[in-house]
């Protein structure tokens, strides 16, 4: 695929649909301002950040512009004008940077109390499972290691007798595997934090990314029914959504599953725990990368599942345009063949919303894109 320079040294248009790369894929930047609100940031060549926004203008192309050149080119909302410092200042390439950018700027009330409510509500459940993350994978280890079977409760692994409790007995499974009690209790702590947004297989609350993947297979489902029994889909968007959301899911569900199998040998990842780390560490990674941008997707979808038809088609058309792609690197270990035509199909269908011709700013679609953004926080 071609690129075309603009001239000005700023922007140029990519006809590229299909990343290589994650990070060449960049990462949802969740701007409220309807011309971004489906666009991406990434690193340049120079380490420095650029914008990646598609059918801009009505091309069919992503057009790319330098990070520092967005404010002048579009009319920024006060809230994206301090996402894109905040973005800027963290250098905010990855989905964790990216989600702790856009809480921070949500927090401050910018996009209105609906976004504040919906990110507190986010970072205290986020933090609760971290926090219970930690305690079934401790509760684990001693279950299965420990010859006390000793079971602790929330309140126990919070207090200071607990914790001394715990430290006595993994000193006990520690000498056992070959460790210390105090290495085993960091690289519990370490393990937990890391798999914190998939949690473990064994605990009955899911955590972010599988709730996730649960909603990508219902809208899998979902579209591929629309499409069947919808005869305003002639062009068979929701047969293309669909097969995204299902590669997608094939090489999601392997790597959860990688994830949990370091889990489902406790002693074993514990007593080589200096390469279980980094394993661990990039497949939960790899997921979040996986799975950015399908919040929106599916805060789009959910909006408009009881709304009238025209505005299902609506909506269709505005998740084509900002489907997450996986990378062809990532199709190296699946049969890429089958998904050949998958560029063409997106270059052929690919619409702008068509508020975006005029150059005004559409404040309805401004509300409805920052209650989206809330909303999939």
């Amino acid at each position: 695929m071609s690129e075309a320079n603009s001239g000005s040294g700023a922007s140029h248009v990519s006809t590229r649909y299909w990343p290589a790369t994650f990070e060449e894929r960049g990462v949802v930047a969740p701007f409220t301002t309807p011309t971004l609100a489906f666009s991406r940031a990434r690193s340049d060549r120079n380490q420095s950040l650029e914008i990646l926004i598609p059918g801009l203008s009505g091309g069919s192309g992503v057009y790319v512009i330098a990070w520092p050149s967005v404010r002048e080119v579009f009319r920024m909302s006060v809230h994206d004008r301090v996402l894109h410092e905040a973005i800027a200042d963290a250098n905010a390439t990855t989905p964790r940077m990216m989600r702790r950018c856009a809480n921070q700027t949500a927090m401050t009330g910018l996009a209105g109390p609906d976004a504040v409510e919906c990110s507190k509500a986010a970072l205290e459940q986020e933090e609760n499972e971290r926090l219970l993350t930690n305690f079934y994978l401790i509760n684990s280890v001693i279950d299965r290691l420990s010859q006390t079977q000793a079971k602790l409760t929330v309140a126990e692994l919070s207090s200071g007798q607990g914790q001394r409790k715990v430290r006595a007995i993994l000193d006990d499974i520690a000498r056992r595997i070959g460790a210390s009690s105090e290495q085993i209790y960091r690289s519990l702590e370490t393990w937990s934090d890391m798999i914190a947004p998939l949690g473990l297989a064994a605990m009955p609350h899911e955590c972010r990314l599988r709730r996730l993947l649960k909603r990508l297979e219902a809208f899998r489902m979902n579209a591929e029914e629309w499409g069947r029994r919808s005869n305003a889909d002639p062009d068979g968007l929701s047969f293309l959504t669909a097969d995204v959301a299902k590669l997608t899911l094939d090489i999601g569900h392997p790597a959860v599953a990688e994830v949990d199998a370091y889990a489902a040998d406790l002693a074993g990842s514990l007593a080589a725990w200096k390469a279980t780390e980094p394993a661990i560490r990039e497949r939960v990674d790899r997921l979040s990368w996986l799975l950015d941008g399908w919040e929106h997707v599916l805060t789009i979808w959910d909006g408009v599942v009881e709304a009238p038809i025209w505005e299902q088609v609506e909506a269709m058309e505005e998740i084509v345009r900002m489907l997450p792609l996986v990378p062809k690197k990532e199709l190296e270990r699946q049969n890429a063949n089958a998904w050949g035509d998958l560029e063409n199909a997106l270059r052929r269908f690919v619409k702008p919303m068509q508020s975006w011709q005029s150059g005004e700013v559409d404040i309805d679609l401004l509300l409805r894109v920052e209650q989206r953004r809330a909303k999939a926080l």
